[in-house]
């Protein structure tokens, strides 16, 4: 980000990155592309197509790239690195690296010439995957999750090691996925739905006030950000099982996801989010909240292909956006999650 006066704007050209960090020459031939000039606030799942396409037109030999870095603004920088993660697959063979800053880089003892900095480094390590480079780690980006909005360490894992840790050297770790003589074709699938709501549980909150929003015209998923371990209302007039057992009437599939992170919704034994479960909705394990809405609308995406293609029937889209919500595809969740 530039400070303009006292707003802050992404910057305008790629000169700006040269300003930055004019050492970058120094450390690898670098080409910028401008791409989208926008708040992350602003981010929609048509950009994580655009920034995926981007990199994806670059990315065989004949192009001579190494590794690429996508600065981003750290507000949903954790939605786009998980949805590139499904949009390239687990063949994916160079490293994709995201990084941003906390403080625009007119504050000298700020992050972002460090992380900029840090982050082409670590595009020219061996890593094969989508990853999120800030302050002293390397995260999974499908993993991660944003957990401060000042202190220079912004984003964790709550769930899963970090796949590398800054220091002197990169030190790369053996849970990384690591670059292959002789990998195997990207099957790169870029498409995400538009149209899913997200309800953040609260206490006393009336299922009833948001059942109107159950038209499948206009929404085609729904997102239950739970209580604790997936837990959902199941009393009275403030119980989800009536909701939920509507929505996937009108094949309208919801997931829980939660809003405290690392193994909440896994295998949960409590009544409320057994109930959940059994009136239709789907856990997503121990993913992020980011992981799980970014692979929502991926899985959406990519079932409502196949029932245009013919490959499934239009009946069986509930159970197979619930087998592919279970099945782990680029480590963006624990395998113990039971697959239905």
């Amino acid at each position: 980000m530039i400070r303009e006066g006292n707003v802050l704007k992404p910057p305008s050209d790629p000169d700006s990155f040269k300003k930055i960090a004019p050492e970058l020459n120094e450390l690898a031939e670098i080409h910028f592309v401008p791409l989208l000039n926008k708040d992350s606030t602003n981010m929609t799942p048509a950009d994580w197509t655009k920034m995926a396409t981007a990199v994806y037109e670059r990315m065989g030999p004949e192009h001579g790239y190494q590794g690429f870095v996508i600065a981003h603004g750290t507000d949903t920088m954790h939605f786009s690195a998980s949805a590139l993660a499904f949009a390239f697959g687990p063949n994916l063979n160079k490293p994709v690296v995201f990084t941003g800053s906390q403080t625009d880089a007119s504050v000298y003892h700020g992050d972002a010439r460090i992380n900029l900095i840090r982050a082409v480094r670590v595009a020219q390590e061996p890593i094969a995957e989508v990853v999120i480079c800030f302050g002293d780690y390397v995260f999974r980006g499908c993993r991660t999750q944003k957990c401060d909005e000042r202190r220079f360490r912004a984003f964790e894992s709550p769930a899963f090691y970090p796949i590398a840790d800054i220091t002197e050297r990169i030190l790369v770790h053996p849970v990384a996925n690591v670059v292959k003589d002789n990998p195997q074709p990207i099957e790169f699938i870029p498409d995400f739905e538009s149209d899913i709501f997200q309800v953040s549980l609260i206490p006393g909150l009336r299922p009833e006030n948001i059942k109107p929003l159950l038209d499948p015209d206009r929404c085609h998923g729904v997102v239950l950000q739970s209580f604790g371990a997936g837990n959902v209302p199941d009393v009275g007039e403030y119980s989800f099982e009536s909701f939920i057992r509507e929505a996937v009437s009108k094949e309208i599939p919801v997931i829980i996801a939660s809003q405290f992170p690392a193994n909440s919704t896994l295998d949960t034994s409590y009544e409320p989010g057994v109930k959940a479960i059994k009136a239709g909705a789907v856990p997503t394990g121990n993913m992020t909240n980011a992981a799980a809405t970014a692979k929502f609308r991926w899985v959406l995406a990519r079932v409502r292909r196949q029932i245009h293609s013919g490959e499934i029937r239009p009946d069986q889209k509930i159970q197979r956006i619930k087998f592919l919500m279970g099945k782990p595809y680029v480590d963006e969740m624990d395998v113990r999650q039971r697959v239905e």
